[in-house]
């Protein structure tokens, strides 16, 4: 009898060790499930976001139609108190946390377009030459103008910026526009500064619908053919490959689709591309890290890799409908379940990104001001071989 219940012992010993492994394999098979790439856990996240970005368009086709009704610049006090004027043709965004200067003021023009409003303080702090009571703006108030916003924004114009060769505010043949024809621009752009207080940058990289993307034999350093009018606006792929001439004549077709009379599109002066910085700075949640240090400036002008798109960068990519390229914008992908974090921790990857696919490189609202692609400027460096300098973005 003794051999029989050692025997009975080891059979029910196998039979556990079977269930065991059944059970590890099931476990695993099930969290699998819940977690893996098709997971019910990764589907909901998923809805749960996709629901999110639906509701967000929502809000932005409703301030696209409140924007048709504003057929003049008006007035807009935040629930701060704070005041800027809004362009006609325009309205406020309707997204949670995009109506205020604090947060960055967003506006929606009425062909889709977003804007970020750039604070520029008409203070004697920054106006220390000019004073607060020009009314004549004779080319005499203009220079002073320009000279006060050139030192109140010098930290970033020093020869050791890293981040892009400074140059000067000078017309040049090839920028796309005549030399009286840049002179007024530049007048137009420093008036309005100093009587708005501040001027509105394009809160996304200049893009294109995919279907526009002219592909030139796979060549993707040929210029692209200025075919049609661009848009600022999330999930684009990016407009590259073009020249200074043809950026500013892209700049100029938005403002022509807007049909303002009030208000001038056009590429970014240096200066602005300045005092764009200079305003991240003052904000006070990019000035401070972990142990309250100041790094505002050492973020912005040095190690803006930190939220940058640059090569070497690591983040997630947290809008499900953006895309991505590895050869310079030749195709697109579709970002799927798995995030780019680990592409981007490698230093030689390049990856295009179309406009606003993580919030990781947004400041102040705006998207992919530091990387992504290089962005022209209407600024004349000293270099034979790269006549302007590409630091800017579209200005309103």
């Amino acid at each position: 009898m003794q051999k029989q219940k050692n025997k009975e012992r080891g059979i029910t010993l196998i039979a556990l060790v079977v269930t065991i492994i059944v059970l590890i394999i099931l476990a695993g098979v099930s969290i699998a499930m819940l977690v893996g790439e098709n997971g019910i856990i990764t589907q909901a996240q998923r809805a749960a976001q996709e629901t999110e970005e639906a509701q967000v368009e929502e809000q932005r086709q409703l301030a696209m139609l409140e924007a048709s009704v504003h057929l003049e610049e008006y007035e807009y006090t935040d629930s701060n108190g704070e005041k800027v004027n809004i362009p006609a043709q325009c309205a406020i965004s309707k997204v949670e946390g995009e109506n205020t200067l604090e947060n960055g003021l967003v506006i929606i023009d009425v062909n889709g377009n977003e804007w970020v409003w750039i604070e520029v303080p008409k203070t004697e702090e920054v106006y220390k030459t000019t004073g607060l009571n020009v009314t004549s703006f004779t080319d005499d108030e203009y220079t002073k103008i320009y000279e006060d916003l050139e030192n109140y924004t010098s930290i970033y114009r020093d020869s050791d910026n890293k981040g892009a060769l400074t140059g000067e505010d000078e017309w040049y043949e090839g920028c796309g526009l005549e030399s009286d024809e840049y002179d007024e621009l530049k007048k137009k752009m420093l008036k309005s500064i100093y009587k708005e207080g501040g001027f509105y940058i394009g809160r996304y990289e200049v893009g294109i619908g995919e279907e526009n993307i002219v592909r030139n034999n796979k060549d993707t350093t040929t210029e692209h053919p200025i075919n049609e009018t661009p848009v600022i606006q999330k999930n684009k792929v990016v407009y590259n490959w073009i020249t200074i001439s043809q950026a500013q004549e892209l700049s100029q077709r938005l403002s022509s689709a807007l049909n303002s009379e009030n208000r001038t599109i056009s590429l970014m002066f240096g200066i602005q591309r300045d005092l764009v910085l200079k305003y991240i700075e003052t904000q006070e949640k990019y000035t401070k890290d972990g142990t309250n240090t100041l790094i505002g400036q050492e973020l912005i002008k040095i190690d803006s890799i930190k939220w940058g798109n640059y090569s070497d960068a690591t983040f997630d990519i947290t809008n499900t409908n953006a895309k991505y390229s590895e050869d310079d914008g030749l195709n697109y992908k579709t970002i799927l379940k798995t995030i780019l974090s680990e592409r981007y921790s490698k230093p030689t990857a390049h990856i295009l990104l179309t406009t606003g696919a993580t919030e990781r490189n947004s400041v102040m609202g705006i998207y992919d001001l530091a990387g992504n692609v290089s962005e022209w400027t209407l600024e004349k460096i000293i270099k034979s071989d790269y006549p302007s300098n590409s630091r800017g973005r579209q200005f309103w």
